[in-house]
């Protein structure tokens, strides 16, 4: 049950009760990176942040609430991170090159954040072994919608040949979280080739090929259509 003074809103949250929100939630970050999600309990968090288990259930109703914020905080940051370099594309060819860059580039500069990621997706299950994570929460949630829209924009546009763009979404996806729990045990994996691998093997498997497109155009002018 909440405490009568616990806030019930964002709109209630004062600016300090914010503060020690994300003061809470980085501790947490600290604590899985460092020890593991199931060492990184409510009294290690407590401990890192200089106060009681009382003030994180002032903020949180439990651990997985927590979790789910620290979750769902570092896709917020990483999906910023994003955004803030994938903007000026020309192409979707582009576009889906500089998605894929962006990744591997986040993943060799946040380290800690990304075995946070890993950790909690693997890690943070019931008895049964099924995720605590909410759907939307996840990596392959809401979150694979900006992949999905560049892959469908691609189509429209005549850059990228007919496949299910779910699937081909999930694949890159599943491509580049591969990465995480390899540098983790080899600290100088070469993230610049392994990019340019990625770019190379998905760059093929979403091209429309020359025969196609000439078939598009042949087809859309009545005429032959030389290059």
């Amino acid at each position: 049950m909440r405490s009568e003074n616990k806030p019930n809103g964002k709109s209630e949250r004062t600016f300090v009760d914010l503060a020690r929100r994300a003061q809470l939630v980085e501790c947490a970050i600290d604590a899985i990176a460092e020890l593991g999600l199931p060492k990184a309990s409510l009294a290690e968090v407590a401990k890192r942040a200089g106060v009681t288990k009382t003030t994180i259930f002032y903020h949180f109703d439990n651990r997985e609430e927590l979790i789910h914020e620290v979750f769902a905080s570092t896709l917020r940051q990483a999906a910023e991170f994003m955004a803030a370099r994938t903007g000026n594309a020309d192409s979707r060819t582009a576009e889906l090159r500089a998605y894929i860059e962006t990744n591997v580039e986040y993943i060799g500069t946040h380290r800690k954040h990304v075995r946070v990621l890993t950790a909690i997706a693997m890690n943070f299950t019931d008895e049964d072994g099924r995720t605590r994570l909410r759907h939307d929460a996840s990596v392959y949630g809401t979150s694979l919608a900006p992949l999905e829209d560049i892959l469908e924009r691609g189509q429209r546009a005549g850059e990228f040949r007919d496949f299910t763009t779910r699937t081909m979404a999930m694949t890159i996806r599943a491509a580049i979280d591969a990465i995480g729990p390899q540098v983790s045990v080899i600290p100088d994996l070469d993230l610049d080739a392994y990019a340019k691998d990625l770019v190379s093997l998905f760059r093929h498997a979403t091209e429309k090929r020359a025969t196609e497109k000439h078939a598009v155009e042949k087809h859309a002018t009545g005429k032959e259509v030389r290059s």
